[in-house]
């Protein structure tokens, strides 16, 4: 037996004990023996899904899922897979298709009287319990006694959004997330983060979904990840734009239909269902929760300016693997079914909130001024101490169920909004930014040839930028604007996009610069602040004199700047800048963004 060199056992030791330590130092587990434990098949069933036969401790690999999948479809006439992109590393992006009258294309799933739900998994990798629970459930929908569900709605399901970062697995993958034994990662293989980047659309699998979103028109949208954070006693816990956002009577059909029955069904089950949880002081509850407003790039954001109901499933890191997935089996069980039970209400809902057509939008959104009101919080125990290490206070969570009363601190106060313009205009020479507008399924008309047209555009003073890139991206940290109208000719190519139109409102959060979504806080318009042309000393003094001599009220704007600007007036740079703007010379281009608003 050949031994190891003695740093690399050491190296396998710490490794090993690193593991297992971390796993045994978790905050203490809640005892659990839900009802929904019920849905767990033999080991000797043909079907049984990798997650079942571990005893609800592991995952199946990429390639294991989509095998399992592919076996299950071949042995039901109800079921079939479609591949949707290919990821950075080139594996296929699956999704499944459930339909028991078997429309399986999108033309077929988007015109059906039935509702059409979309459900996807590992958007963030790690994050599984979606695709475990989703293979259980085809498998009793097509092969149990399930397919009652799919006589009142079809099915879109993705096990595994990142396959990348699902393949980077490892049992160091989220060190606060008890199981499965091994987890995927939470970015891409570029290093990007999928649910960042819904209105940036760089990554394969967010630009695969917009287009599945296009082109099938979901009913329901569910988004399932795993949190991060505090102790307590839920397990499922979920959420929706509920308020501060761009579909409000979707947001009061989810309020009033879907959530009531989905946290019952949960509770019927033995689950804790509970409300999307991101403490203002993540060692202590009791300071707040925070109902944040969240942007448009994120999935459930996404979905709600595009008016889709949309859900973001966050369960809870600390739970067993087993007891979280079966609490998403069950929750997705009963969507299926409080979709098909008020469908009608929400096609109204939708067609509503597709109609709106605001004069205003608003692009900022800020904390209300007091708590909106309280809620009972069903949390964990917990005491503070002295770190022997840091010097500072931590926390240590006891696993004793305690109650309290927490406020609900809500980012829903409008404190920015934009005016709605008739169109933009996109010159052809951003086709970069053109084919992204296109790829959110925005409605455009395609200049065919020059167009002559008076705009309005932003221009930029003052400006900042971020000092490290943000998903891989420079984005634009803060800046001054103002406004101009000018005359162009548009060349052909050139997009003209019209507001009046149901995805209006996302054209407004990407074109309108004051918008923290928008393609010029994103970074795409960053070659505007670059001068290229200047003018020579030599030119300017004689140019400058000349120019004073021949206009008696630029000189004495001069001089006005003069004597309000002491630090002007010492600059020759600031002096020789400020001449150089006043003439024709200057570039014209430097800081405008390059949308045009007709109003």
């Amino acid at each position: 037996m050949k031994l190891l060199p003695s740093f690399l056992l050491l190296v396998f030791c710490m490794s090993f004990s690193i593991h297992s330590f971390a796993q045994d130092i978790m905050p203490p587990i809640l005892p659990w023996d839900g009802k929904s434990k019920e849905l767990l098949v033999d080991k000797s069933n043909k079907w049984v899904t990798p997650f079942e036969l571990s005893n609800g401790l592991e995952s199946p690999t990429y390639v294991e899922t989509m095998a399992w999948i592919e076996e299950l479809t071949k042995n039901s006439g109800y079921l079939e897979i479609q591949s949707i992109g290919r990821t950075e590393q080139g594996r296929p992006i699956q999704m499944i298709i459930a339909s028991v009258d078997r429309d399986f294309t999108a033309e077929e799933l988007s015109t059906s009287k039935k509702p059409l739900i979309l459900i996807q998994a590992g958007i963030h990798a790690g994050e599984i319990d979606g695709k475990d629970a989703g293979m259980m459930l085809l498998r009793d929908i097509s092969q149990g006694d399930k397919l009652e569900l799919l006589v009142h709605a079809n099915l879109l399901f993705i096990p595994i959004l990142n396959a990348d970062g699902h393949e980077r697995r490892s049992e160091y993958g989220r060190v606060n997330q008890r199981g499965p034994k091994q987890m995927g990662w939470r970015t891409n293989a570029v290093n990007l983060n999928l649910n960042r980047d819904y209105t940036k659309l760089e990554t394969a699998g967010i630009t695969a979904i917009a287009n599945v979103i296009n082109r099938y028109d979901p009913d329901l949208y569910i988004d399932i990840h795993v949190t991060d954070g505090a102790d307590y006693q839920y397990d499922i816990t979920y959420g929706y734009v509920a308020s501060g956002g761009y579909s409000p009577q979707i947001s009061n059909w989810l309020s009033t239909y879907f959530q009531p029955e989905v946290d019952q069904a949960l509770k019927d089950q033995g689950h804790i269902p509970g409300p999307l949880l991101f403490a203002a002081n993540g060692n202590d509850f009791t300071e707040g929760n925070v109902a944040f407003s969240f942007s448009p790039r994120f999935s459930h954001t996404y979905g709600d300016i595009k008016h889709i109901p949309s859900i973001l499933i966050e369960n809870h890191s600390l739970k067993p693997f087993e007891q979280r997935v079966l609490g998403t089996y069950v929750f997705l069980e009963q969507a299926i079914k409080s979709v098909s039970g008020h469908f009608a209400e929400l096609q109204e809902a939708v067609k509503a909130d597709k109609n709106q057509n605001p004069e205003e939008i608003t692009v900022k959104f800020a904390f209300r001024e007091t708590p909106a009101d309280s809620m009972e919080f069903l949390g964990i125990a917990s005491r503070k101490e002295i770190s022997a290490i840091t010097g500072r206070e931590y926390v240590i969570w006891e696993g004793k169920e305690i109650t309290q009363q927490v406020p609900s601190i809500l980012m829903d106060r409008p404190v920015e909004k934009v005016s709605v313009p008739k169109a933009y205009y996109i010159p052809a020479e951003w086709s970069s930014v053109i084919k992204k507008i296109q790829a959110h399924g925005i409605e455009m008309e395609i200049l065919t040839e020059p167009k002559e047209l008076t705009l309005e555009f932003s221009t930029v003073g003052d400006f900042k930028m971020v000092t490290q890139p943000y998903e891989g991206l420079m984005r634009i940290q803060s800046f001054d604007l103002d406004k101009m109208e000018r005359t162009i000719t548009l060349q052909p190519g050139s997009a003209k996009i019209n507001t009046n139109q149901a995805l209006g409102e996302l054209a407004v959060i990407l074109m309108e610069p004051e918008s923290v979504d928008s393609f010029f806080q994103w970074g795409y318009f960053n070659t505007i602040f670059t001068q290229t042309e200047y003018m020579e000393t030599y030119i300017m003094e004689p140019l400058i004199a000349k120019m004073l001599a021949e206009d008696a009220d630029l000189n004495k704007r001069f001089e006005a700047e003069k004597l309000s600007n002491a630090e002007f007036a010492k600059s020759s740079r600031a002096i020789y800048s400020w001449f150089y703007k006043q003439t024709p010379y200057f570039d014209q281009n430097w800081k405008v963004i390059p949308v045009g608003r007709e109003w």
